[in-house]
């Protein structure tokens, strides 16, 4: 793990043991932090497990989870579908006059933007709600849960989506701009548009700067030595390099380990060992992480923090 990261995300196919690493790392964090420290777990997930993991209700609103020494770990299942719909009240009657203003979006483009339907657009309101969390920059360290790969795919590409469209708006507002200037003689003052678009802006550079810059920024991929996933993450690893993410860190979950006289586990240490080799071989350069399988439900802060030491303690390959 780049332990001088501040954002720490965590991603992969469903099913895998995401949230179970984002929850374990978050202990981990706690447990080795200075006095005062603040950690800060919080899901995007539209289906969200922290509670489940944490065995601690959590819902959308920041929970204190644990504080251990004057540090203290908080978390967030963020609705990003209710955010969604906090945005479209605060902003509808800005983006109906938008497009009332003359337009160079053909109509479906239009649509779109006064019913904020594009794909991936539930995801990134969960980050714009992140940057908002985070605008006092008080959390020491922030863990984020992602939504699985096929989600976060579309949430990755949204933000240059979101800057080619505010583009367009801000040509439609200078040629706005240009006529009340030619037909008043001053220079017109910025109206409620060009200041929601300036705010707009402002969100899509904390967006990017969340996913993309490698100084505060470390993205962990999850995976189990299975076909599924392993192709599954493959594939998620290139989007992520192709996109500019900085990968560091592999997390292999749920390895089987030989047991005296237990044919059942002796087959699956035989059935893995192919994919083991395989996830070796195809990412290498990231730091390896093996999580054996254990023998009962990762639940519950205890167990997690035995998770987030085998982690990032005591085992890396």
């Amino acid at each position: 793990m780049r332990v001088n990261a501040r954002y720490l995300f965590f991603g992969g196919k469903g099913g895998v043991g995401k949230t179970t690493a984002a929850s374990a790392t978050a202990l981990f964090l706690l447990h080795n932090s200075k006095r005062n420290d603040s950690i800060l777990l919080f899901s995007t997930d539209p289906a969200h497990s922290l509670s489940d993991s944490l065995d601690v209700k959590v819902g959308n609103r920041l929970v204190e989870v644990k504080h251990l020494r004057g540090a203290k770990l908080f978390a967030y299942e963020m609705d990003a579908s209710l955010a969604l719909e906090r945005f479209r009240a605060a902003h509808g009657e800005v983006l109906a006059e938008i497009a009332e203003r003359g337009t160079l979006l053909d109509e479906e483009d239009i649509n779109e933007l006064l019913n904020l339907s594009l794909p991936g657009l539930d995801e990134v309101m969960s980050l714009f709600e992140l940057s908002e969390v985070d605008r006092e920059g008080k959390y020491t360290r922030i863990v984020v849960d992602t939504a699985p790969s096929g989600h976060t795919s579309r949430l990755l590409r949204l933000p240059e989506v979101f800057e080619r469209i505010v583009r367009t708006l801000d040509l439609m507002g200078e040629k706005h701009r240009y006529m009340i200037e030619q037909f008043a003689r001053r220079k017109a003052p910025l109206d409620k548009v060009e200041l929601f678009l300036r705010d707009l802006n402002g969100r899509i550079a904390s967006v990017r700067k969340l996913l993309y810059d490698a100084e505060q920024t470390s993205f962990s991929l999850v995976t189990i030595p299975e076909a599924m996933s392993v192709r599954e993450t493959e594939r998620y690893l290139e989007l992520l390099k192709e996109q500019g993410v900085p990968v560091r860190d592999l997390i292999v979950n749920r390895v089987e380990q030989e047991h005296d006289a237990c044919e059942y586990c002796h087959a699956r240490v035989l059935g893995q060992k192919k994919w083991l080799k395989e996830i070796a071989r195809a990412f290498r350069g990231l730091e390896m992480h093996h999580v054996p399988l254990m023998a009962q439900e990762v639940r519950g802060l205890e167990a997690l923090k035995e998770v987030g030491d085998i982690l990032w303690k005591t085992n890396s390959h």
